[in-house]
């Protein structure tokens, strides 16, 4: 599966995608538990909720039209993550 990064997880992260192979289907969480801390902090809380602001993408579908983070994904998946940028 491939995982997109845009805005300031493409910064941290130092590339645009991440190349991610499955032996399974897996939950999106589970994805995500496969990232660094800091990457993770930037993707879900401490209560493993997506952060405020963060579009997640599964094959262009918004995860909340889907079963959030335990949407399960598969190695010809695209997880796009689009962080919202805004001051206040």
């Amino acid at each position: 599966m491939r995982v997109e990064l845009l805005g300031p997880l493409r910064a941290v992260v130092g590339k645009r995608f991440i190349d991610i192979e499955l032996k399974e289907p897996i939950k999106l969480r589970e994805v995500f538990m496969m990232f660094d801390e800091e990457v993770r902090r930037m993707i879900m809380d401490e209560a493993g909720r997506p952060q405020p602001g963060l579009l997640i993408l599964v094959n262009g579908v918004d995860v909340r039209y889907l079963t959030w983070l335990d949407t399960v994904v598969d190695e010809d998946d695209v997880v796009t993550l689009i962080p919202s940028i805004h001051g206040g």
